[in-house]
């Protein structure tokens, strides 16, 4: 059910994240969401790829700072009311969400990626609401 994020730390500096996309593309990964937080020293990218295993261990071989995180993504329907949902009933679930950005599948913003206290727990309460938790990009 969970899919596999990789957390990337990069260097805070100019040119940095043009390199690291320069790097993805060089081996036919491709980004399907992302996010990127700073702080002073360095840049965190939050990402999303076809290839998870593969990048992890491209990651790996260069001497890349990384993790590997489990989260899930949900579809949405392109409406606000879907998050409130989503954080309506994982709350009144006692599923805490630690943190989410927005995803996008289709040419437009239509998913939400969720890092979660219990992802087999979240999904399987989204699952039962009608909601549609996306397995992999592959």
């Amino acid at each position: 059910m969970a899919i596999k994020q990789l957390s990337v730390f990069l260097p805070n500096k100019p040119g940095e994240l043009a390199s690291f996309f320069e790097f993805l593309m060089d081996n036919k990964i491709f980004i399907r969401s992302l996010t990127v937080a700073e702080t002073e020293e360095y840049g965190l990218l939050l990402l999303l790829v076809d290839k998870p295993e593969k990048c992890a261990l491209l990651l790996e071989e260069n001497n890349y700072i990384f993790s590997v995180t489990k989260v899930i993504a949900v579809r949405l329907n392109n409406n606000i009311s879907d998050l409130y949902k989503i954080a309506k009933l994982l709350g009144s679930n006692k599923i805490n969400i630690e943190y989410l950005y927005f995803l996008i599948l289709d040419g437009s913003i239509n998913g939400v990626v969720l890092k979660l206290n219990d992802i087999e727990g979240g999904a399987n309460v989204l699952k039962k609401n009608g909601f549609t938790v996306i397995e992999t990009f592959d």
